[in-house]
C-alpha cells in the first residue's frame, strides 16, 4: 500500500529529490513540449544548451513585446501637443500619468 504524499511520477520524484520547484527554463520547455508533439528529445538538448548559455542570468520578461510599447509612444507623441495629455490619455485608453511617463522615457521626441 503507497503513502498518500509519496510522489507518483518521474518529474515529482525528481522534484522532490531535490526539494526544488521547477525553474523558468524548465516551465516554458514543458510547456514547449506540450504545445508541440514529438518535440521531446530536441527539447531536452535545447534546455541543456538553454542552460549552459545563459547559466546565473537573470532576467526580467514583458509582458508585452517591445514594439507594442513603442507603437503606444509613437501614438502619444503624435497626438500630445503639450497640454492635451488628459485627452491624448482617454483617446488611447491610458491613463495621464502614463501619457507623461511615456513622453519622459522617450525624451520627448
Amino acid at each position: 500500500m503507497a503513502k498518500q504524499n509519496e510522489p507518483k511520477t518521474q518529474k515529482e520524484i525528481f522534484g522532490a529529490a531535490i526539494g526544488a520547484e521547477p525553474d523558468l527554463v524548465d516551465r516554458i520547455f514543458d510547456y514547449l513540449a506540450s504545445e508541440i508533439p514529438g518535440i521531446d528529445a530536441l527539447a531536452l538538448k535545447l534546455k541543456e544548451k538553454t542552460r549552459a548559455e545563459f547559466a546565473g542570468q537573470e532576467c526580467y520578461i514583458s509582458r508585452r513585446p517591445l514594439t507594442e510599447r513603442q507603437k503606444e509612444v509613437q501614438q502619444v507623441l503624435a497626438l500630445f501637443n503639450g497640454r492635451n495629455a488628459s485627452e491624448v490619455g482617454r483617446r488611447l485608453g491610458i491613463s495621464r500619468a502614463t501619457v507623461y511617463r511615456l513622453l519622459k522615457q522617450s525624451g520627448g521626441r
